[in-house]
């Protein structure tokens, strides 16, 4: 009795489990199939292929080619949705979903194609949000900084500005930034984020931003901090069109604070600026002059 229970429960057992061998031995061949067509850049051959499987029964390599596939024609919404899946039921696969990430970014921006860029950016910083995207965050900052999104394009230029390392994209990034920094009335971090960059379109925002800095500063009668502000106009020489206006406030700064001397050579330095000698502040210039000098002289 007990060896024909056995034998039956053996014939069940062989009846069972050879539509499972058989099934998959079909996706495997599937699976071969489709890399194949894959080499050949038969990526819609692909895609009928391996969308015969059901979902449940894909391998991670099956989702990942299908996934690549879908990539290749352009459908990243199709195949954001496949990696996605694929990373909920293999985590493990997280680094070769990066990879093919940050690669399908690339791609799309050599293609012109930035929208689909950013989708694929933001994809992977889904899966690894501190991953350093390099030019990739110049990429997504420059995207929202277009369509006026200031909050997320201030929030990628700044991961930019740390972590980008060619100085071209570095430059376009900090360029933007102080313009969104001036923009919402972050003119400090505006000025201190343009750090030592020589380009002239920074420096010209840099001290534009300075000469308000030093403005502001001194109406609120904070006297060294305006000093600051103003130094940095005089050091780095622009834009041209402020430098005597700043030596003419350097010189009420220093008025202010009872150091005449530094007054009257700020002052000096306003006329040396006005070649014409026609600028209503080069002509107030030299009325400051004469008076600090008979201050000086005690003939006040």
């Amino acid at each position: 009795m007990d060896v024909k229970k056995n034998f039956n429960l053996i014939v069940y057992l062989i009846i069972a489990f050879f539509p499972l061998t058989g099934c998959y031995g079909e996706i495997a061949n599937k699976g071969k199939k489709a890399r194949e067509y894959f080499a050949n850049c038969q990526y819609k051959r692909v895609i009928e292929t391996l969308e015969t499987i059901k979902p449940s029964r894909r391998t991670a390599n099956i989702d990942f080619l299908l996934g690549k596939s879908y990539i290749a024609l352009f459908e990243f919404d199709k195949a954001d949705q496949i990696f996605k899946n694929l990373f909920k039921r293999y985590p493990t696969f997280k680094d070769s979903l990066i990879t093919a990430y940050l690669y399908t970014a690339e791609r799309f921006e050599k293609r012109k194609r930035i929208d689909l860029a950013v989708k694929a950016y933001t994809s992977l910083l889904g899966i690894e949000s501190e991953y350093n995207l390099g030019k990739g965050f110049y990429t997504m900052g420059h995207y929202y900084y277009s369509r006026n999104d200031l909050i997320k394009a201030k929030e990628f230029f700044e991961r930019g500005i740390d972590n980008i390392t060619d100085k071209r994209t570095l430059t376009k990034a900090k360029i933007e930034l102080m313009d969104i920094y001036e923009t919402i009335g972050m003119f400090k971090e505006a000025v201190e984020v343009s750090g030592s960059d020589i380009n002239p379109d920074i420096l010209y925002r840099k001290g534009k931003l300075s000469y308000k800095l030093a403005k502001d500063f001194f109406s609120l009668k904070e006297l060294d901090s305006a000093l600051v502000y103003c130094e940095k106009i005089i050091e780095i020489n622009s834009p041209k069109i402020l430098v005597d206006d700043t030596y003419f406030l350097m010189g009420e700064i220093y008025s202010e604070i009872g150091n005449y001397s530094n007054a009257v050579q700020c002052y000096r330095e306003v006329v040396k600026l006005d070649r014409f000698q026609k600028s209503k502040i080069a002509l107030l210039a030299k009325k400051k002059i004469e008076v600090l000098t008979l201050f000086n002289r005690g003939e006040w």
